[in-house]
């Protein structure tokens, strides 16, 4: 393995590389990977988490949207056999079809597990991605704004249970395992980061009642400071009949005092046949 040979990073890219050996080290330990998985690793920049990603003796598949990147980890792994990059932008690549393919190649029936130190500005964007794949996915260990990670794991009844905390929730268990100062960061971004492990093992829906409760969960959030008899009106009129009388009961509350199988709950009475 070679030296580094770094880029400097691009701000239009969000671009902020991991410096901190420890944290790196970390983050890969997190992975709970062996030489049975692979690793798909979201914007991988100048190698740092990489190479730790590689010591766990998974296939390390990264996806750079930078060529810059590429060219250096090209360099940098050129005699490694576990790992391949594509270029490419992750909100675009086929992650069923990936996933189908390594199955086929590996004859192993595990699932892909997800590394990455990801932009802030398409951080949401990433997340409902991964859990839009949730059954293809067995773990996934996310660098991320700190405040983002805390939306995340927030519990009902406060300022930052939202969508990302329920959706997260019905997919997998999260949980905030490592907070990393900004100064681990190469440049150095004006906020902390955290990395939050999604044990996507641990879904409590299938993808199908997820594509269901979803768009519900983003009605009632969009207009959280209203009852749910206000913000679910369009659901409530194509309902036509008299509610059940624990859905009346919850139009009565906002959307940050429901938790997240509340919302199934009225996925499946609005929903219904």
């Amino acid at each position: 393995m070679k030296q580094d040979k770094r880029i400097q990073a691009k701000r239009s890219l969000g671009q902020n590389f991991l410096t901190d050996k420890k944290k790196a080290s970390r983050i890969a330990e997190l992975m709970e990977a062996n030489a049975k998985d692979t690793i798909l690793e979201i914007g991988p920049g100048c190698g740092d988490l990489t190479r730790f990603l590689l010591d766990t003796g998974a296939h390390v598949h990264a996806i750079e949207l930078d060529e810059r990147a590429i060219d250096t980890l090209h360099d940098l792994f050129e005699d490694e056999s576990r790992f391949t990059v594509e270029h490419g932008d992750v909100l675009k690549f086929n992650l069923r079809e990936y996933a189908m393919s390594i199955l086929q190649a590996s004859g192993e029936h595990r699932k892909l597990k997800v590394a990455g130190n990801i932009p802030y500005y398409i951080t949401s964007d990433i997340l409902f991605k991964l859990f839009e794949h949730a059954d293809i996915i067995d773990r996934a260990v996310i660098m991320m704004q700190k405040e983002v990670a805390e939306r995340i794991c927030a519990q009902p009844r406060t300022k930052a249970y939202g969508i990302l905390s329920i959706a997260a929730r019905f997919v997998s268990a999260p949980n905030i395992a490592l907070k990393v100062p900004s100064g681990c960061f190469t440049p150095r971004p004006s906020v902390d980061s955290a990395v939050v492990v999604f044990d996507f093992s641990k879904a409590s829906i299938t993808m199908k009642q997820f594509a269901m409760v979803h768009p519900i969960v983003r009605t009632a959030f969009g207009q959280r400071r209203k009852m749910l008899s206000n913000a679910l009106h369009t659901y409530i009129n194509a309902y036509g009949k008299e509610l059940p009388e624990d859905i009346q009961s919850m139009m009565q509350k906002r959307a940050e005092e429901l938790l997240p199988e509340h919302f199934l709950r009225l996925a499946e009475c609005f929903t219904q046949s």
